[in-house]
């Protein structure tokens, strides 16, 4: 097993990730100079992800890789922003060879071909048992972002894709749910590989009125939202976009309809738009080849209602 000092792992694995920003000065200094381009706002967000905790403890250096990223991207859809550049925070093991590093880099360069976005820097430590990765994203904006408190009554409520299909992905991992394979081919990668919708992101601003990505479930952050804005979503359980995998498995057994409402990582974009929005918003689904269903209303009151029972659900930090 070959292990590498920090600064020559640096020097092979993660400055080459930064060449395309002089100002990153190659990872040679502990700071970055960067200039943002001409009247751009910039929109900062940061997450971690945790073997154990937010990817299954044997998780491949690919897969979270794939989600540290995604997730943080999420974010920066929501709010209407376009990648731009990234810190990166690395604890990792003693115990993890370069192969795991050059998969793990190797990814990260996958993804910022991919998403248009370029290392600036970071910190890389070791010890202890898990992975612990945590990005810093830099976004650009031109326009103001969107808020999740600016919900207004009488908006209707959407969601992006499908919902449910990456907690029904944990749960196939785990080994207690049964699928068959394309069905759980399909929601496992939903699970491990979020799709972050920034293009959509960046196409709703003159149309949304408020707007989040759903990482801890759709209850869970359709009450965010709500309570943000000081207002009640009205959800038709109905209307709730599935996926073929999530709809077979429903039918099959309903109790896992609470793992679809409150199940967390689907990354899908829940945001609110006045009604004379709706044709607008049905041909920017369309010109993006990705549903956008209109699942319900916002209405006086508070919290979130689910066909107009009180609902409660999703993942919270502890």
């Amino acid at each position: 097993m070959a292990l590498m000092a920090e600064r020559a792992r640096i020097a092979r694995f993660f400055a080459p990730l930064s060449h395309d920003e002089p100002g990153s000065f190659a990872l040679t200094d502990d700071a970055a100079l960067l200039t943002p381009p001409l009247n751009h706002h910039i929109i900062v967000t940061t997450d971690s992800v945790i073997t154990g905790i937010h990817v299954l403890p044997n998780a491949s250096a690919t897969q979270l890789a794939e989600k540290l990223v995604r997730r943080n991207l999420s974010d920066l859809a929501a709010m209407g922003a376009r990648p731009w550049r990234y810190f990166l925070n690395l604890h990792t093991p003693d115990n993890l060879d370069d192969a795991w590093f050059a998969e793990f880099s190797a990814t990260l360069a996958n993804e910022q071909q991919r998403f248009g976005m370029v290392l600036a820097g970071g910190d890389s430590t070791s010890g202890g048992e898990r992975v612990h990765a945590t990005i810093t994203c830099i976004g650009l904006l031109r326009n103001a972002p969107m808020r999740r408190s600016t919900a207004a009554l009488g908006d209707d409520l959407y969601v992006s894709g499908t919902i449910g299909d990456a907690a029904l992905g944990l749960c196939v991992l785990q080994h207690r749910l049964a699928m068959d394979s394309a069905s759980a081919a399909h929601v496992t990668h939903r699970y491990h590989a979020p799709e972050p919708r920034l293009e959509l992101g960046e196409q709703l601003h003159t149309l949304a009125s408020a707007a989040m990505d759903i990482s801890d479930g759709l209850l869970a952050d359709a009450a965010q939202v709500a309570q943000a804005s000081g207002v009640q979503l009205h959800i038709d359980r109905d209307a709730v976009p599935l996926s073929d995998a999530a709809r077979s498995v429903v039918a099959q057994d309903a109790a896992l309809w609470h793992t679809v409402m409150s199940g967390g990582d689907d990354y899908e974009l829940l945001f609110t738009a006045p009604a004379a929005q709706r044709d607008a918003i049905a041909a920017l689904g369309s010109a993006l080849a990705l549903p956008l269903t209109r699942i319900g209303v916002v209405v006086a009151g508070s919290g979130v209602t689910v066909d107009g029972q009180l609902a409660q659900g999703g993942w919270e930090h502890a």
